[in-house]
């Protein structure tokens, strides 16, 4: 073999070599696969708040306010609020602008009053009462700052400082007439010499009623 066709086979051999480095499948980079993130855990905000629910059929569940006690709504009609109450209420024509209802242990009574000048007159006036010679505090109906019948002075003054101290219009029983900017309030009723509350009363009088039917 003479120098030339050496030299042909040498570069005939470089070519080889170049095409198959040239076909051979190069290493593709897998494209990067993000890291997964620390994803931040939501903070659970406060639960809502709800209104306690007044259940008919349970006083004690019952809130006190300016605008009522439980369902029964100063400003709504007589006949329509005692359909909504259970069958223990009681109403007649000796009294039909009245209907109330008591405890069975007797502990507690509840009324409410309507105006006398028509059967559609609004309800002007809500009591939560006890006939107790001491009144102290029982399973009833209570104010958002949980007090009701049987409540100190001392108690209803702490709870609501702005309260305003009267003398009743018949007897010599006294009142505390709480706070408000409603048309109705709320008094805590006092009989002289007694410390508890016997009564708590929604009205949109000046004062609470002596007597509603009489």
């Amino acid at each position: 073999m003479n120098i030339r066709q050496r030299s042909a086979i040498a570069l005939i051999a470089g070519l080889v070599l170049t095409a198959s480095t040239a076909c051979s499948p190069q290493a593709v980079d897998s494209p990067s696969t993000p890291s997964a993130s620390a994803t931040d855990t939501p903070t659970p905000g406060p639960e809502p708040t709800t209104e306690p629910t007044a259940d008919p059929a349970d006083p004690t569940t019952w809130i006190i306010s300016d605008t009522g006690v439980g369902p029964i709504e100063i400003g709504g009609r007589l006949a329509e609020t005692l359909a909504e109450l259970p069958a223990t209420w009681r109403n007649d024509e000796n009294c039909s602008w009245t209907a109330w209802w008591n405890a069975e242990d007797a502990s507690y009574g509840v009324f409410f009053v309507r105006g006398i000048e028509s059967e559609d007159a609004p309800i002007a006036e809500i009591s939560v009462y006890t006939s107790s010679e001491s009144p102290a505090a029982v399973p009833s109906p209570v104010t958002a700052e949980g007090l009701g019948i049987g409540a100190t002075k001392d108690e209803v003054l702490a709870a609501y400082p702005g309260a305003v101290e009267g003398t009743a219009a018949v007897g010599s029983g006294t009142w505390l007439q709480l706070p408000g900017e409603s048309e109705a309030h709320v008094f805590f009723e006092y009989r002289e010499g007694i410390a508890g509350a016997s009564d708590v009363v929604v009205t949109t009088r000046d004062q609470p009623a002596y007597e509603v039917c009489g």
